[in-house]
């Protein structure tokens, strides 16, 4: 998969590792994607089930991970998820009725919403809701992370077969352009930036002295 990847055209690629794999597991499947010519970030999704559960998770998670998505299976979760700030992607599972990405939570919105390939392709009955969901990031002009969802060799697409997918959904074509390239890497460097010892707050950092 991480050859595939490399030859679709992928610089970098988002790694959801369980968060009970042993390190030593963990460090190998990373390396087989440097091997591979591929950055790597590395990233948890959590499913949380209540408010309380989601402020644990991300208490536990947050500073170990360069992407933190959190699973909306209930508008309380939606809702608190869409306004912490600590929260870099929320995903509505579109099969879903008991959540589904609406104008108020786009409004909340401080992230990215996420949309899924592999559940659009998996799921034709699942493609009015996602649509949808398109629609309104649309006209609320929020940022869109867009990924494959891959987990087998089969599924691996490239950035403009995804990006081509998104448009036809009814993403703005800058919206589906940047959801493949430019806003993951901002997430990824936003985040780095926080986890760096030079980092106090947001807007205050430490400057290291020139030596002259």
């Amino acid at each position: 998969m991480a050859e595939l990847l490399r030859i679709a055209g992928y610089s970098a690629v988002g790694l959801t590792i369980p968060t009970g794999l042993m390190r030593e597991r963990a460090a190998f499947v990373n390396r087989v994607f440097h091997e591979a010519g591929l950055e790597t970030a590395l990233r948890v999704d959590l499913s949380p089930t209540s408010r309380m559960d989601l402020l644990r998770l991300l208490r536990r998670f947050r500073n170990n991970h360069d992407i933190v998505a959190a699973k909306c299976i209930n508008t309380r979760v939606a809702t608190v998820a869409c306004r912490d700030r600590r929260v870099d992607i929320v995903y509505f599972d579109p099969m879903n009725k008991s959540a589904r990405f609406s104008h108020p939570l786009a409004n909340l919105l401080r992230g990215a919403v996420e949309f899924n390939l592999v559940s659009m392709l998996n799921k034709p009955e699942a493609l009015p809701e996602v649509m949808k969901q398109c629609t309104i990031a649309r006209e609320h002009n929020v940022s869109v992370a867009i990924s494959s969802g891959c987990n087998h060799p089969e599924l691996v697409r490239s950035p403009l077969q995804i990006h081509a997918l998104a448009s036809t959904m009814g993403l703005s074509e800058p919206q589906a352009l940047a959801g493949v390239s430019s806003t993951p890497l901002a997430i990824i460097e936003h985040n780095l930036a926080h986890r760096s010892p030079h980092f106090v707050e947001e807007g205050v950092r430490i400057v290291q002295p020139k030596v002259h």
